[in-house]
């Protein structure tokens, strides 16, 4: 029996060998394809032809009775591997954003006064109700416990209910998820649905903590990238032509961030059939549909399955540095995801629950205000901006504008820097959210006054950098 055993162990370090070195050989020809493409200024990803491998290799997979998930799996791995190699240094885009951001951290920390405009973090003030409620909870309890990393079922309960009524739907509470802030519900979203090799398709311009948690993930970007001349609008053919190889999400974002577009609700729903049929699920952030005067198309009310709909309380509620959001999917997805909580951060404080709470069951009016604040920040910054040597799309929703420079060989990721030395005002570039050097994105963040005396800082320094070239 032994001498049986170790003649298997021998073949599969025989074959485990033949493996590696095939491996080995496949990467070794596509670097090869890579320096060609890059020579030739050809695209590195070819869906098309990633298409024909995955499809001859289930074709394989099929007549030598291999289970196909695992040769789909296996293929995907190699092709993902092979696009990295090609490509060459993965670009993390949320570096441009946080290097600004602590930049301007550090410059006010040695007494200087900047004019934050890189940062989403609105200036409303939270009511005093929402204070009061935390204060109660803790003044009641002796002890302040652990509570269900799933979040307390009164709020589950109220969110639900929330929801049911703004959008027609019969959302269970069970379905919810209480997370620390929206950024948790999407990291852990991402972390429970894709492993190495799945694939992801992001629209941009995108908030860059998508890619970071795929990339953290060892997923696969398929980015599809809108245009300003276009107004942002996301075309279907590209859509489809994206969910070809079945990605495990599609991301969404909506009002988006950057640009503030809100997508037309033909498109979602047509996003929605195509995502269902190809069993892709889609997850949809609208953590900035507070802010948006005019209607938009939730996910909630597209699909009855196969969504991750994210919010959260930071926006719409004045609760940014409390650090809670949520997230609503089918409770099978919702108990992935709650495992991710359990193992990281265990659960969100039992007092900020209740004042999230509060936040719902209140009368509503200091939040519709904060609405009319924003457009009439909003309307300010237009009328600025026009001034200035560069283009806008307005935004129909959300927190920022997204301008474009009109001016030859724009960088903003040095014009940030720049201006944030020079001038003490911060931007956040346009490369954080793609490949976008000409735009920069502002943040109606602050005062109308504060948001002005940046934007006249940010006249000055174009025109500086047009007389530089």
């Amino acid at each position: 029996m032994t001498e049986e055993l170790n003649g298997y162990r021998k073949q599969i370090i025989e074959i485990n060998s033949q493996i590696l070195r095939l491996i080995k050989s496949r990467l070794e020809t596509a670097k090869k394809i890579g320096e060609l493409k890059k020579k030739r200024n050809l695209p590195i990803a070819n869906l098309k032809v990633e298409s024909d491998l995955i499809n001859g290799a289930l074709k394989l997979a099929r007549e030598i009775d291999l289970d196909e998930s695992l040769s789909s799996r296996a293929i995907n791995i190699l092709i993902a591997e092979s696009v990295k190699l090609q490509q060459g240094v993965s670009l993390d885009r949320s570096t441009f954003l946080y290097n600004i951001f602590e930049k301007a951290n550090k410059l006010e920390l040695m007494g200087e006064k900047v004019i934050r405009l890189e940062v989403g973090e609105p200036d409303l003030e939270c009511p005093m109700e929402l204070k009061d409620a935390l204060k109660k909870t803790v003044d009641e309890r002796k002890f302040i416990k652990y509570c269900s990393s799933k979040g307390l079922a009164e709020l589950r309960t109220a969110i639900s209910e929330n929801l049911n009524q703004k959008y027609g739907t019969d959302i269970k509470e069970n379905q919810i998820l209480i997370t620390n802030g929206g950024k948790l519900a999407i990291f852990s979203a991402i972390l429970s649905m894709v492993s190495h090799g799945d694939r992801v398709v992001i629209p941009e311009p995108t908030w860059p903590v998508y890619g970071s948690t795929v990339n953290l993930a060892k997923g696969r970007i398929d980015s599809i990238h809108t245009c300003f001349e276009d107004s942002w609008n996301l075309n279907m053919a590209d859509i489809d032509e994206a969910l070809t190889l079945n990605p495990k999400l599609f991301i969404l974002c909506t009002p988006n961030n950057p640009t503030g577009k809100i997508f037309s609700k033909n498109l979602v729903e047509a996003l929605g059939v195509s995502a269902t049929r190809k069993g892709t699920y889609i997850l949809s952030d609208e953590v900035y549909c507070a802010y948006s005067p005019l209607p938009f198309e939730s996910v909630l009310k597209v699909l009855d399955s196969h969504f991750i709909y994210v919010n959260s309380f930071s926006k719409q509620y004045g609760m940014t540095g409390w650090r809670i959001g949520y997230a609503v999917s089918d409770p099978g997805i919702i108990n992935k995801m709650q495992r991710i909580l359990q193992i990281s951060v265990t659960c969100v404080p039992e007092f900020i629950q209740h004042a999230a709470l509060k936040a719902l069951n209140m009368p509503q009016d200091p939040f519709t205000n904060y609405v009319k604040t924003l457009k009439m920040r909003l309307d300010v910054v237009c009328k600025a901006l026009d001034r200035l040597p560069l283009s806008y799309v307005r935004p129909d929703g959300g927190l920022y504008i997204f301008p474009k420079v009109n001016t030859e060989r724009f960088n903003s990721d040095v014009f940030a820097h720049k201006l944030l030395s020079e001038e003490k005002v911060a931007i956040a570039p346009g490369e954080a959210f793609g490949n976008y050097p000409e735009h920069f994105r502002l943040s109606l963040s602050t005062g109308v006054d504060n948001i002005l005396a940046g934007i006249e800082k940010i006249g000055v320094a174009i025109k500086g950098w047009q007389k530089e070239l």
